[in-house]
């Protein structure tokens, strides 16, 4: 067996350490969840025009996913809207993203008073939701976007006002 000269060992355990250091970043990036943005949303209104996550870029936008059949999102709209008409000047925007109907939804929107973006997934919402970090499907649940569209924070089941200042006040 012929010994590798010290500089040339060297050489050797040195490489091996960068490939090794190599590969296991390659993993860690691999398993780091994809970064999620707003502008990938792209969905219609209750007057199915498309709307495009894009246009809220420059806003705290706060996309809440509901369905109309769902006892606690109805119980949750009432602050959504009230939230939007008080801070909606101050550069944050609620989203809603139903999980239902067409009709049904324009008929609560209505019969609610919704004031923001109504959005409905009438197909591939539960890739949306996954998109946004709701593996569990669980309604309602609420993700947070910064002013360039990142995901910030996500919450599942019923807001309260507390819960929403909180997660939005870091945002502004």
């Amino acid at each position: 067996m012929k010994l590798l000269s010290p500089p040339a060992a060297r050489a050797k355990f040195i490489l091996f350490g960068l490939s090794l250091a190599g590969f296991l970043l390659g993993i860690y990036i691999g398993l780091r969840p994809a970064a999620v943005n707003l502008a990938h949303l792209e969905l219609p209104d209750v007057d199915k025009k498309l709307r495009y996550g894009e246009e809220w870029l420059g806003e705290v936008v706060v996309v809440n996913h509901w369905a109309t059949w769902c006892a606690p999102c109805r119980e949750e709209i009432p602050l959504l809207v009230e939230y939007q008409r008080r801070h909606g000047i101050a550069g944050v925007r609620i989203v809603g993203v139903a999980h239902d109907r067409l009709d049904a939804v324009r008929a609560f929107g209505e019969e609610f008073g919704i004031n923001y973006p109504s959005l409905v997934a009438i197909v591939g919402g539960e890739k949306i939701m996954a998109q946004h970090r709701n593996t569990t499907g669980g309604l309602p649940f609420t993700a947070f976007f910064d002013r360039r569209g990142n995901l910030a924070h996500t919450h599942l089941g019923p807001i309260t006002e507390p819960e929403l200042r909180a997660a939005i006040a870091p945002l502004l």
